[in-house]
């Protein structure tokens, strides 16, 4: 457990910079506020070496609230902490910095995010004892998974709450969504609950409006693969890369991607998705954007290619085959008449030689 010793610079009073009420304090955590503000008090006090533990208790938050806190305050430049390590336990000396005499930075709002921290299951159990909530939210898992959660399971599904900061009615979303994918690996939920902290899904609000996107993705995606006849397996990586590009970055409509799919199979003979794409593409550079006008842009092509190419060929020259080695042969022409007569005169000739003999 780390240990804090708050070290007086020399100040007289506990000033509270109007650049840090300013500028630092709007875009810090309220949890990490109440931190900075009970550290500096303690640089005037006989007892200024805490602990984690007791910083937490005396603000009545988390232990691990107090680590994010003074790594965040270092990262802004409000505080220097100096490391001491110790065999048994981490020890840091806690200097805050001058404000007043400092360059106002530019911070930027940012959901910071520090090493996950590991509890002890005798830290776990505090916290389900003293918040329904946490143990609704276990409770909840085991009855919707049909497992037992491991001491690692506990640990990350509460790094949900403690180290991500998601409300507990968010990370049951986050758990019926997985398990509607018959995803119930922590690990799994784990990168998506990241996922969602990365975009910012941190409310109820923003949850919903999220799933109901990914909802409409995935009944678009199907629709697609129903077009494309792959129901009845499961996509590749690559295949699964030009789909979610199709109906998620270009939101291609449907429609265009199954007629593109029928000029890719009465060209090439089959389900080519490079070459479905690049028909694609190639609307989409020109601002093809329904059926009709591809069809349009289709029947425009086909006039253009036959005024071009279709010029009779010489009288003199017939043009020359594709894949056949007979180039410009001249026909001959045969007196069928003639044949016959001289067929005809050679039976008569037989004939007669026989009855000589």
């Amino acid at each position: 457990m780390a240990t804090y010793k708050f070290l007086n610079t020399g100040l007289q009073s506990i000033p509270v910079a109007n650049v840090f009420i300013d500028t630092y304090m709007p875009k810090a955590n309220a949890t990490f506020v109440k931190v900075y503000l009970y550290g500096l008090r303690q640089c005037f006090t006989n007892n200024n070496e805490m602990n984690n533990n007791q910083i937490a208790r005396t603000l009545n938050i988390l232990e691990s609230d107090v680590v994010n806190a003074w790594n965040y305050w270092e990262s802004v430049g409000a505080v220097n902490l100096i490391r001491h390590e110790s065999n048994t336990s981490s020890e840091f000396d806690v200097q805050f910095v001058d404000l007043t005499a400092a360059p106002v930075p530019k911070i930027k709002k940012t959901n910071f995010l520090t090493t996950k921290p590991n509890y002890s299951p005798q830290e776990i159990a505090i916290y389900m004892d003293q918040n329904e909530d946490i143990r609704y939210m276990y409770k909840f898992y085991e009855e919707k998974s049909g497992k037992t959660l491991s001491s690692t399971d506990i640990n990350i599904l509460y790094s949900f709450y403690d180290w991500l900061r998601l409300p507990v009615e968010v990370i049951i979303m986050l758990l019926e969504y997985c398990f509607s994918i018959n995803k119930k690996n922590m690990r799994y939920i784990e990168k998506i609950a990241i996922d969602w902290v990365d975009k910012g899904i941190d409310n109820i609000e923003k949850a919903e409006q999220h799933l109901k996107k990914l909802e409409q993705k995935n009944s678009a995606c199907f629709q697609v693969k129903k077009s494309l006849g792959l129901t009845d397996r499961i996509l590749s990586d690559t295949e699964s890369k030009y789909i979610d590009t199709w109906i998620g970055e270009k939101d291609y409509n449907i429609d265009l991607i199954k007629l593109a799919y029928d000029v890719t199979v009465l060209n090439t003979g089959k389900l080519a998705f490079p070459y479905l794409n690049s028909i694609l593409s190639s609307w989409n550079e020109r601002g093809i954007k329904t059926v009709e006008a591809a069809k349009t842009d289709m029947n425009q092509h086909k006039q253009n290619n036959k005024g071009k190419y279709n010029n009779k060929p010489s009288a003199t020259k017939t043009p020359k085959i594709s894949n056949n080695k007979f180039v410009n042969f001249k026909q001959k022409k045969y007196d069928f008449e003639e044949i016959e007569r001289l067929a005809l005169q050679k039976r008569l000739n037989n004939k007669n030689e026989s009855g000589s003999q």
